[in-house]
């Protein structure tokens, strides 16, 4: 029997082989059989990356600069440098979006020297522990965007029963201001804009919408 050939395998980011690049968790390439996979759903999650990679960065360099200014400085012109895209634009790839490109650029680069002022001495900066230590904020920070995210259901309430009770308020307002109306000039103009039957009217089809308002309020909570 022939044995099979096999070509040369292409390693890629997070250990992926199927010669596409990124994480497998991408679950649109790769030949993904994901029912719910749709190319909105991967950018989405790429852009999730980068911008949870760019506030590990932002806060790294918050640390740094009250710890190790050569290193801050290091890192703030390589963070000037390697800016992340926030969508694939003028060349850039998934990587770059992601941040990948940005924390492998630390990985793979040696040591730095950099010469301190007023003296005939330098400071080493070493760019792949900074890059251990990037990732590590980005599990913290994860951490504390999973957990403010977990009130979104409770949030999209309190703005929809804000929205209802300010509906409702003006409603009734203009009601009042309808009725005032009618006593002092006849069906004259009303304060706030409402007229005798129409302010009648509008706050009747206010009211309905409140209550509409509220019972989709009782199904997300």
């Amino acid at each position: 029997a022939r044995r099979p050939r096999h070509g040369p395998v292409r390693v890629l980011a997070a250990g992926q082989k199927d010669g596409k690049g990124g994480p497998k968790n991408r679950t649109g390439r790769g030949g993904s059989t994901d029912p719910y996979s749709t190319p909105l759903r991967d950018g989405n999650r790429d852009r999730l990356y980068g911008m949870l990679t760019a506030r590990s960065a932002a806060t790294l360099l918050t640390y740094l600069s009250e710890t190790n200014k050569a290193a801050a400085g290091f890192f703030m012109e390589y963070m000037r440098n390697n800016i992340i895209p926030h969508a694939m634009n003028n060349g850039g790839t998934i990587a770059d979006v992601s941040g990948e490109t940005f924390i492998e650029g630390l990985l793979t680069m040696g040591p730095v020297h950099i010469d301190e002022k007023y003296r005939d001495n330098y400071v080493t900066v070493d760019p792949p522990a900074l890059a251990l230590r990037l990732l590590d904020i980005r599990l913290a920070i994860r951490d504390e965007y999973i957990a403010d995210l977990s009130h979104t259901r409770e949030e999209n309430a309190d703005i929809m029963k804000v929205a209802c009770l300010r509906n409702l308020e003006s409603s009734l307002v203009c009601n009042v201001d309808a009725d005032e109306g009618d006593e002092d000039g006849g069906g004259a103009e009303a304060k706030g804009g409402c007229e005798g039957r129409e302010g009648r009217a509008a706050f009747v089809s206010r009211v309905l919408a409140a209550a509409c308002v509220a019972f989709v309020l009782a199904a997300f909570l």
